[in-house]
């Protein structure tokens, strides 16, 4: 997934868990939401340096 892409449902679901886990102070959780939604299945793997926000 882009930038340009939309986020698909499951980006969606994932996002909101991951949020709701944050405000709850779990952060554990909000990572292991981030970490299904990067992974899961319609979605290549991100490159580490698209995973960590660096420069391409």
């Amino acid at each position: 997934m882009t930038e340009e892409t939309p986020p698909c449902a499951e980006c969606q679901k994932y996002t909101a868990l991951r949020e709701k886990a944050k405000r709850s102070g779990d952060y554990r959780a909000a990572a292991d939401y981030e970490l299904l939604r990067r992974q899961h299945p319609s979605h290549e793997a991100p490159s580490v340096t698209a995973r960590w926000g660096l420069p391409a």
